[in-house]
């Protein structure tokens, strides 16, 4: 879902809809994810671009940090990556890593109280005016949420490549 929506769809439909990406973090499958989540908040504090970025490298190499030995292992390489970014992006690293050392979880419990109480029980899920779309659903079905959304509030959607 993260590759559908980023940055194919949140290009495509720019300024017409506003996308707000919530922590959901699964502890279940993989037990470093809200450790990532306060990383991914921390960098977002300073830089949107260094929070995407993380996230990017996240969804796309999960693997890498599972395979880390251990818990501590893994953490280790989560704040390894964040404060790389940190640096990439030229943020105060003192205060990243001190956000990221301090791991205040309360904002991403917060989120994960948010997406229960909405009826999230698994990732990826979407909400379109309160439509929700569960799973990894395709391309094709988030347009037509979407452009069924702006003609109900009489916007003209984006013309759709083919």
């Amino acid at each position: 879902m993260h590759s559908t929506l980023f940055p194919g769809l949140f290009k495509e439909y720019g300024d017409r809809v506003l996308f707000i990406y919530k922590d959901y973090p699964l502890e279940e499958i993989h037990p470093w994810a809200v450790h990532a989540a306060v990383d991914a908040n921390c960098l977002a504090a300073q830089n949107g671009d260094a929070y995407w970025d993380y996230a990017d490298y996240l969804h796309a190499n999960q693997h890498s940090i599972s395979g880390e030995k251990g818990r501590d292992g893994q953490n280790a390489e989560l704040d390894k990556l964040a404060t790389s970014q940190g640096q990439k992006h030229s943020l105060d690293v003192p205060k990243l890593q001190a956000c990221v050392k301090a791991q205040d979880e309360k904002a991403v419990r917060a989120s994960m109280r948010e997406g229960e109480a909405v009826g999230v029980d698994a990732t990826p899920a979407m909400f379109v005016n309160g439509q929700k779309l569960d799973g990894a659903v395709p391309a094709e079905e988030i347009r037509l949420a979407l452009d069924r959304a702006l003609q109900d509030a009489g916007v003209a959607p984006p013309e759709h490549k083919n």
